[in-house]
């Protein structure tokens, strides 16, 4: 990539972040985790220049969502805690009548 960016010298960088790679996703074939997924991210950062992190693909919906959280934190600089996330609909449905 380096050479790359010394070639064109970009004044953006514009990353897809798909998930389809993340293991588990029901269409990709991919076994990419979180982290694995989120160190693209981290490595584009490096270049310094403005970053633009567009969604697209995964097609595992609590997968997607708690991915693109965590690269969006990671390019804003700010380190999400890793929070035990409710594994079905159901329990969220619970903890927040519960809540009340």
């Amino acid at each position: 990539m380096q050479r790359i960016i010394d070639w064109y010298q970009p004044g953006a960088i514009v990353l897809q972040c798909g998930s389809d790679s993340l293991s588990g996703d029901r269409l990709g074939s991919f076994n990419l985790s979180m982290k694995g997924h989120a160190a693209c991210v981290q490595f584009m950062k490096k270049f310094n220049l403005p970053l633009l992190l567009l969604g697209g693909g995964g097609y595992t919906v609590k997968s997607v969502a708690r991915t693109w959280a965590y690269e969006t934190g990671l390019a804003a600089g700010v380190h999400l805690q890793n929070s035990k996330s409710p594994s079905s609909l159901e329990e969220t449905r619970l903890s927040i009548s519960n809540a009340k």
